[in-house]
């Protein structure tokens, strides 16, 4: 066993660092150090010199703020680790250098593939949940990796640059692509089903991990929900009725897929469509079906091996070295090209050296570490927080695991600048100390039935008068008036049309936009959510059913607005999955967890999180990442189930 981990070891440290030594430099005799002058020697010398040899050459590059690595995912594969290019620009005065390093997407597959799943292997077996039937296991392997193959067939598109030499129109190109996520999704689902009732409370951790290929709209860890869900599917472990309705909005939205709208995927990598059209969003139709039975499944075979200890020290480990890896990232160009290719991440760690830095209005400028966005990296944090404290009061006591998971999502909650999270932690963290002291039962029991209702009067006769001022037409106005000003010329969205006629003939809908639209002038949202009414163009059928799972190419495609300084998304979990699933589905599936937490008054836990979890959803676009969708599936579904075991909660 010592000599297997020696060999795992050695595994490790030679696709960390190997790939990177990779060098044609033998007939140049010096490597001068890079600058506006020598720049020249890089342009004529693409894809000789290996990374190490630039480092060597350029040892500032290690440290100084003004290098970025970036990865050119569409290199020829010998060229991998190779420097393919330097550009250079000038920003504030001072001179950047923004160095393109060769590597290649087919490579990748294998390449953090192999990392990854050696990573995996280091936890320890536990085998107690039940083997599925051999017959269904290598089915669901081999439709999985079908399906994986199909994705890249559907969004040539995103795929055609990207994947070097192959000519993706060929059959014989899906060959070599099916063996590598063959290889892939083998070793992975026997990796992961030997460790699966262990892995359940080290959930936290696939922020740190986040898995996603480079150059590629892919994330390792979905293979293990598709896997899951073809298992779910053979064993007729679903709900018919959704499973059914699903099928039925499916039919629709294959017919309706007659555009041909891209999408860059971006940062929402590994959990978007790439472009709109029949193949592609088959493919996302299937994959966020399986998915969800997937996740489903899986809780149904691991619930009974949550621990919240356990969970809750993964959850403080996994906080502390995001922290740190972001801190440490930010400050080290080199360090910080080698994260995001090895972590997976959907963007470059953070460029901002100084986390406690203001702007010239004295305003807090977020800190978003290895994350996407700072907005989600701070509800993370604040997660950890309700984790740990939902942990502390179960045993009655901190341990140094409770200390390092408060300290560091306490500091990183304060660098994303998360306000939402921050003030949502605060009320629950207070809440449990009143309900602790019994100072919320004591004041509750005291006023009585009469008083009650003086108050709840006195709250609408206030929000009634708060409805008739100005202020409150100026923030319901705000949304319309932000819509209109990126309007272009007199191109006219669906619903803009819908809303300005709402607003002239002060209809219902007039007062729900209102309402909606105060919420998001108060929220900071009303650029952002006037942006998304000015494109959103749906048909009448699209605004009650959507247009597809994971979609946005259309609303970004269909309709022309003013330009913008930068690309701009919805900024809303609820405003996507409305584009995604349309207002009849959404808001049938938020009646549903409503009335589950209105049924599950008793279990404060589940009552804390859901809330948490919704009010974050309003405002970010957090549900478009797999990490965030997976740990959010996992948190409502196990808190819900979960009961502690102690009196004092």
């Amino acid at each position: 066993m010592l000599k297997k981990d020696y060999f795992v070891y050695l595994l490790i440290v030679l696709i960390l660092f190997l790939p990177w030594f990779n060098s044609d430099s033998d007939q140049i005799n010096f490597i001068p150090e890079i600058s506006q002058e020598e720049n020249p020697f890089y342009e004529i010398n693409p894809c000789k010199i290996s990374l190490f040899e630039f480092f060597n050459a350029n040892k500032k590059s290690l440290f100084q703020d003004h290098y970025f690595f970036r990865p050119n995912n569409d290199s020829p594969i010998n060229c991998f680790g190779r420097i393919a290019g330097i550009s250079v620009q000038q920003k504030n005065l001072e001179t950047q250098f923004i160095v393109s390093v060769g590597v290649n997407s087919l490579v990748n597959l294998l390449l953090q593939g192999s990392l990854w799943l050696l990573i995996i292997s280091f936890v320890k077996k536990r085998n107690l949940v039940k083997k599925s039937n051999f017959l269904f296991h290598e089915i669901a392997i081999v439709s999985t990796t079908y399906l994986l193959t199909y994705s890249i067939y559907a969004q040539q598109r995103f795929y055609g640059t990207n994947i070097y030499l192959l000519d993706l129109s060929k059959t014989s190109s899906y060959v070599l692509i099916f063996l590598i996520f063959l290889f892939l999704t083998k070793n992975l689902i026997e990796v992961y089903i030997a460790r699966s009732s262990k892995l359940i409370n080290m959930v936290p951790f696939i922020f740190l991990l986040s898995g996603i290929f480079s150059g590629s709209n892919l994330v390792l860890f979905s293979f293990i929900f598709l896997y899951s869900g073809i298992q779910a599917l053979f064993e007729k472990k679903y709900n018919k009725k959704i499973v059914s309705t699903y099928l039925v909005l499916s039919f629709w939205w294959l017919i309706n897929s007659n555009g041909s709208f891209y999408f860059n995927p971006g940062k929402f990598r590994g959990f978007t469509n790439s472009v709109y059209e029949f193949n592609a969003n088959l493919y996302w139709i299937v994959f966020f079906l399986l998915i969800v039975l997937g996740v489903l499944r899986e809780l149904q075979l691991c619930l009974k091996y949550f621990n919240l200890q356990e969970f809750s020290t993964y959850f403080s480990i996994s906080s502390a070295a995001i922290l740190l890896t972001g801190l440490i990232g930010s400050n080290f160009p080199s360090i910080n090209f080698l994260v995001t290719y090895y972590l997976g991440l959907q963007r470059n760690v953070v460029e901002l050296i100084n986390p406690f830095v203001f702007d010239e209005f004295g305003v807090k400028i977020s800190w978003r570490g290895i994350s996407p966005s700072s907005e989600t990296i701070g509800e993370f944090f604040g997660l950890c927080l309700l984790i740990n404290l939902f942990s502390i009061l179960q045993k009655s006591k901190l341990d140094k695991f409770n200390y390092i998971g408060v300290l560091s999502a306490g500091i990183g909650l304060y660098f994303s600048d998360n306000r939402t999270s921050i003030f949502i932690v605060f009320f629950i963290i207070s809440f449990f100390f009143l309900k602790a002291n019994n100072q919320v039962i004591h004041i509750v029991k005291k006023i009585s039935k009469k008083i009650k209702i003086g108050f709840l009067a006195s709250a609408l006769v206030i929000v009634y008068i708060f409805l008739q001022t100005d202020t409150y037409k100026f923030y319901s106005e705000s949304l319309l008036g932000n819509s209109l000003l990126y309007q272009y010329d007199s191109v006219f969205s669906s619903y803009l049309k819908l809303l300005i006629t709402s607003y002239e003939e002060k209809n219902l809908l007039y007062y729900v936009f209102g309402f909606f639209s105060a919420v998001g002038y108060l929220l900071n949202r009303a650029e952002m959510w006037g942006i998304f009414f000015a494109r959103y163009n749906p048909t009448t059928l699209e605004l009650i059913v959507g247009s597809g799972p994971l979609t946005l190419g259309q609303l970004y495609g269909e309709i022309k607005i003013e330009e913008l300084s930068s690309f701009l998304l919805p900024h809303s979990s609820l405003l996507s999955y409305i584009v995604y699933f349309g207002l009849l589905p959404t808001l049938y599936g938020l009646y549903k967890l409503f009335s589950v937490m209105k049924n599950s008054k008793s279990n404060i836990m589940f009552l804390s999180v859901s809330t948490y979890i919704i009010l974050n959803i309003i405002k970010n676009d957090s549900l478009n990442y797999f990490p965030v969708f997976l740990l959010y599936g996992y948190l409502l579904i196990i808190f819900y189930k979960f009961t502690f075991t102690t009196e004092r909660i």
